[in-house]
This record gives structure tokens, sequence and C-alpha cells, in this order.
């Protein structure tokens, strides 16, 4: 780590440095492994990680190792998706809700709350009129139980999620709405965010929408292989990432 005093923050440097130690065949490391790799005493090398824990860019798991935590994710995804909009999600979203006669949309984590990023609206859809830019708890509605559930979210729900690749609220976090969203992956397999297909409550719409998962789904992955900027290899890597969900 080598650092110019007259420009540099050298806490910053290292707090950085130890971000860079986590990759996909190393998603998780012991406090000793981090601060030699970064060259650090564990003091330090706790410090840094307690302090970068304190927002979000690192947490533990349950054998007290430590991991890449979800506001990496949201960093990531607000910097890909600023590139991405125009070139693949709008068209994406666009021929979705061609195919399936409903309204489509993009959502990203931006802290503890989704934001709507991109929407399309299907002409003949009863539908609500959500605005680009809303936003709504995480914890709420299909897209934002999705993103959590990518992110490795804990509980019975999650785990169901990341099993079946999908998820349908009704009602939740719209009384008269209903939705049903997939996650997207970008590089290094950060979630950008979710696709998400709505619908107004009515009749057996939880069925409906659940038979629109395979189409959501095969959106999600070819979307996914494109921000991954990898042609050869991505959408294999999308296909076999679907049951590995969490980091």
């Amino acid at each position: 780590m080598r650092t110019n005093p007259d420009s540099t923050v050298l806490s910053a440097s290292r707090a950085l440095a130890i971000l860079d130690v986590f990759t996909v065949e190393e998603p998780h490391l012991g406090l000793s492994e981090i601060g030699r790799r970064v060259k650090l005493p564990k003091a330090t090398a706790l410090r840094l990680l307690k302090t970068l824990a304190s927002s979000g860019y690192v947490a533990q798991n349950e054998r007290a190792e430590w991991r890449l935590g979800p506001a990496t994710a949201s960093l990531g995804a607000r910097y890909q998706v600023s590139f991405d909009i125009r070139a693949n999600i709008e068209p994406a979203l666009r021929k979705l809700s061609d195919a399936t006669g409903h309204d489509a949309s993009f959502f990203v984590q931006e802290g503890d709350r989704r934001v709507r990023l991109v929407k399309v609206m299907f002409p003949d859809a009863q539908h609500s009129n959500a605005r680009v830019g809303e936003s709504m708890p995480l914890d709420q509605g299909a897209a934002g139980k999705v993103m959590l559930a990518a992110m490795g979210q804990r509980g019975e729900l999650y785990d169901q999620i990341r099993a079946r690749g999908f998820h349908v609220t009704v009602g939740e976090a719209k009384k008269a709405s209903a939705s049903i969203a997939v996650p997207v992956f970008g590089s290094r397999w950060r979630v950008v965010g979710a696709l998400c297909i709505g619908a107004p409550v009515e009749g057996n719409v939880e069925a409906r929408l659940a038979k629109l998962a395979p189409r959501l789904k095969r959106t999600a992955e070819s979307l996914s292989a494109k921000l991954s900027y990898d042609d050869d290899s991505a959408i294999q890597r999308v296909t076999t990432a679907r049951s590995t969900w969490h980091p």
C-alpha cells in the first residue's frame, strides 16, 4: 500500500485496501488473514473493519469471518446502472412489458430503501401510475425482498426466495398493487437491482404473476450477462449463480 502523504489520507487508503482483499473465490476472510494481506496489525485492521461495518460496507458471518456488506452492492449498482440504463436496461424492460402486457420496472437499493430507477408502461395495463424515482422500504414488496435475498439476508422467507429464484407479493408495499421480481447481477456478482412486473390486485393475481416467472428470469439472466461485461462465460455463470445468491 504505497501512499503519497501529501495527497492521500492513510486511513482511507487502508480501508479501501481492506475492501479489495475480498474476491469471488474468497468472499469470507478472518481478521488475522485480512491483517496479513493488508500488512496491518490486527488491532488496526479491526478498528477499520468496525468503521466500515458501521456504514454497511463489511459484515460478519456466523463464524465471525468478515465479508463485503450490502453498502458495497448499492455503491456498485449506482455506478454500473448509470452507464447501462439507456443501452441495456430500458430496452429489456420494454421487451418484457410488450411480452407480458404489464408495466415493468427496474429497482435499485439506496440504503434501507429501494428506488424505482426505470419504468416502462404497457399502454393498456390497468395499473397505478407509479413514477420513476419513487422510494419505498427495501423490506416491502417483491423487488426489495429479492434484492435482500440475493445479498444474503437470513431467514426462512429469504431461503425460499433464493431456492425458487423469484418472489411475488400482493398488497404488501401498496394495497392495490401486486408484483413479481427477480434480481439482476453485474460484474463480480454484485447485485445491481431487481426486475419487477406490476399488476393490480384483482382475481387470482398471485398465480397469474407466478406464471410469468420463467420469462422474467430469462430476461434477468440475459441482462445480467450484458452487465457482467464477459460475453464468453457470462450466461453460464448467471445460470450457475441462481442457486447461490448469497455471498
